[in-house]
């Protein structure tokens, strides 16, 4: 696992889950919890996801929970659902998330890479080598599918040159 998604994965937890605390009121005395099963029924406990299959881009040891929690960190970034680079089992209708059949995905894994190259090649050689904001799927997608093309603004641009004085003849 590289240095990046080991710090990101926590940081971007703790930071929505902080923030999530914050900004949920405490509910009256005696109410169950949102979510908790029904008075007399108990939820089975749920153990760790199986160990994911068909890696290619991330470490081949990330589990089952690393994966999912940084598919959910894409999902934010892209503003898409799993669908949208995994492919359906006809015979399930259910996420086959082994599966290569969706061409997307193979263009994700693409893009996982070179975000990782980009933080491990050349974020790494600025001033700060333990950049504090490393490059992620969000960076460029901000929340789209696709990204937005750049266009800087016009007092950005700077000024334009003269255009060449004509000479006389």
């Amino acid at each position: 696992m590289t240095r990046f998604t080991r710090n990101l994965v926590p940081a971007l937890c703790l930071a929505f889950a902080a923030a999530a605390f914050a900004q949920t009121p405490a509910p009256p005395a005696g109410t169950p919890p949102a979510g908790a099963p029904p008075a007399g029924q108990q939820q089975r406990p749920r153990g760790p996801r199986p160990a994911p299959t068909n890696l290619k881009a991330l470490p081949k040891d990330t589990t089952g929970d690393q994966v999912n929690t940084i598919m959910h960190g894409f999902e934010g970034a892209l503003g898409v659902e799993c669908e949208f680079c995994h492919a359906r089992n006809p015979e399930t209708k259910r996420n086959d998330f082994a599966s290569d059949a969706n061409p997307k995905k193979d263009k994700a894994r693409l893009m996982i890479k070179m975000t990782e190259t980009i933080n491990t090649q050349f974020v790494s050689q600025l001033n700060n080598p333990k950049a504090e904001n490393p490059v992620t799927c969000g960076t460029c997608h901000r929340g789209s599918e696709q990204p937005a093309v750049f266009v800087p603004k016009p007092e950005e641009r700077g000024p334009r040159p003269a255009a060449p004085a004509a000479t006389p003849k």
